[in-house]
């Protein structure tokens, strides 16, 4: 198995670089809010999101406006500042429940292997 291919199976999938927009509600009672972001790399598992505000890790999170019609919900795994001056955060975000939510026509091959671990693994 070549270098490439263990990277992408140790990050549960290819990460894809796109642009797609979508609005990001707390499920979080104490801590409400909705926020539009940019959805900017994904994998089955996950994303990184730019958004306009910090979101304190551990946050539950729905994605609204993906092209999927069921639920989309995750946790805020990650957020990094890029300085004083920026004006956007990058979110790393887990979706509950892994899958090609954001719409990609062709996906890579490990990414059916990585859904089928997890459906394996839930069972």
């Amino acid at each position: 198995m070549n270098s490439t291919l263990k990277i992408a199976e140790a990050r549960a999938g290819t990460r894809i670089p796109c642009e797609i927009p979508v609005t990001l509600i707390s499920l979080d009672p104490v801590h409400p809010f909705s926020e539009p972001c940019q959805i900017v790399l994904v994998n089955p598992r996950g994303c990184a999101a730019r958004c306009s505000r910090s979101v304190e890790v551990g946050v539950a999170v729905r994605l609204q406006g993906l092209p999927v019609t069921t639920d989309v919900t995750g946790q805020v795994v990650n957020c990094i500042s890029f300085g004083e001056q920026a004006d956007f955060w990058l979110l790393g975000l887990k979706l509950d429940e892994p899958g090609n939510v954001w719409g990609i026509q062709t996906p890579p091959d490990d990414w059916e292997q990585c859904c089928l671990k997890q459906d394996l693994q839930s069972s």
